[in-house]
């Protein structure tokens, strides 16, 4: 596909720095949560219908629409989408410090620091959305007319949080929930491009994602009068058992990751595994034995490794350790 110089120029020359920073940070100031995208959908949905792109509120589940626009081509080319989600890595509350140090007071808002926005989401992925509205504006702006239809989506649910146990609710329902509801519910378009973060690199090949939980099991009773002798902290302790897991689980893992590398097109894939989360015991009641233990792990595959082989290598790294476990 050849892009004509001038029709190029007339639509960049529309494109002012100052004001994609500003939309920017406009965008990192409603909070979008995973689950609590509904604000900035909303922003995104009237920002469309003031810059001459049709508006299309694509609902996922109640509270939960996708912001899609349109902007209409001829009808003689190919169309092309923007997506990018509004749902962040992060919340801002106090929830992020289960697996964050960052303070919830600390300022999170849009702001241009050295030249550069700074602000909760921008990078992952506020600074795509408000790249990609940008463009679309300057086309409009510009007066050029196209010949296929460009869409933007800014979809919700894209952040990696799975319903399990009792985190259940709209709040983890994410890992590309809204990108899936989007192409099964009438918006496609015959080439895509994601405004994610990817180092600049153009790619066209990601890894997948398998989620694992193990467990295993102690004996839940008081260790304040046990006997090491005939009754061993591996045996009776199931958070003391599950460091032996965790420890083997990371040696699988550097294996995995150096035998599966991925030659992509455009450079090399990584593959991936990180013992994320870990449960076990009573924080109010130390003098017990924990009779349970889960810990949570996410392996990311590359486009030749089906997910069952993955479930299989970490059930044979489990059956070597000759502990109880459940998988």
């Amino acid at each position: 596909m050849v892009v004509d110089p001038t029709t190029a120029e007339k639509v960049l020359r529309h494109i002012d720095a100052a004001e994609l920073a500003r939309l920017a940070c406009s965008l990192v100031d409603i909070p979008s949560a995973t689950g609590h995208e509904v604000d900035l959908a909303e922003f995104i949905l009237g920002w469309y219908a003031d810059h001459g792109i049709k508006p299309l509120r694509q609902e996922v589940e109640p509270g939960r629409p996708n912001a899609v626009g349109i902007l209409k081509g001829t009808g003689q080319g190919l169309s092309l989408m923007f997506n990018g989600h509004m749902d962040t890595s992060f919340t801002g509350t106090d929830e992020d410090r289960l697996i964050t140090t960052v303070d919830s007071s600390e300022d999170l808002s849009g702001r241009i620091v050295d030249g550069k926005v700074r602000g909760l989401g921008i990078s992952n992925m506020k600074g795509g959305l408000a790249s990609f509205l940008t463009a679309a504006s300057a086309i409009v702006k510009s007066g050029v007319k196209l010949k296929g239809d460009v869409v933007l989506a800014a979809v919700v649910g894209e952040i990696s949080r799975t319903p399990i146990g009792p985190y259940q609710g709209s709040e983890y329902r994410g890992e590309g929930i809204g990108t899936r509801h989007l192409l099964t519910h009438g918006v496609q378009s015959d080439y895509a491009l994601v405004a994610d973060g990817s180092d600049l690199n153009i790619i066209w090949t990601q890894n997948g994602v398998v989620d694992l939980k193990v467990t295993v099991f102690g004996h839940a009773k008081s260790a304040w009068n046990s006997d090491r002798a005939t009754e061993p902290s591996i045996d009776m302790n199931a958070v003391v058992k599950m460091a032996k897991v965790v420890e083997a689980i990371d040696e699988w893992g550097a294996r995995y990751e150096a035998e599966n590398i991925y030659e992509a097109a455009t450079g090399p894939m990584l593959p991936k595994v990180n013992v994320g989360a870990i449960e076990g015991g009573a924080p109010y009641k130390p003098n017990y034995f924990p009779g349970v233990c889960s810990i949570y792990v996410d392996v990311r595959i590359p486009p030749h490794i089906m997910p069952v082989s993955v479930q299989n290598e970490v059930a044979a790294v489990l059956d070597n350790l000759g502990f109880e476990y459940d998988l």
